[in-house]
């Protein structure tokens, strides 16, 4: 009976010490989860103030499209590309964000 008891003692503090270490672990990974997302709470708040100047972004085309007429169905396209990636990366952080709410 002692030697079970003492088992059960190493393996309760074996679990105790690998759960403090997945810890550190979860909060490194938010650490940088963080700053990403920080960054794109940045772009939002840069898109929104674009976007609210159409004139600002008419401008842009305009000379997007006078200075390089080759490139602009690049740019375009480069530009569609990043914005479906942004909003399948929000999309993603919005169905992890209540998870890792939760885990706190």
């Amino acid at each position: 009976m002692r030697s079970r008891l003492i088992e059960l003692r190493e393996r309760r503090a074996a679990l105790a010490a690998r759960a403090d270490l997945e810890r550190e672990a979860l909060e490194g990974w938010l650490a940088r989860t963080d700053v990403v997302a920080g960054w794109i709470e940045s772009g939002r708040h840069l898109g929104r103030a674009v976007l609210s100047r159409p004139w600002l972004v008419a401008a842009a085309v305009g000379l997007i499209v006078a200075l390089r007429p080759r490139r602009t169905l690049k740019w375009i396209a480069t530009g569609w590309w990043l914005a479906r990636f942004a909003r399948n990366v929000w999309r993603a952080w919005q169905r992890l964000a209540p998870q890792t709410a939760r885990a706190g």
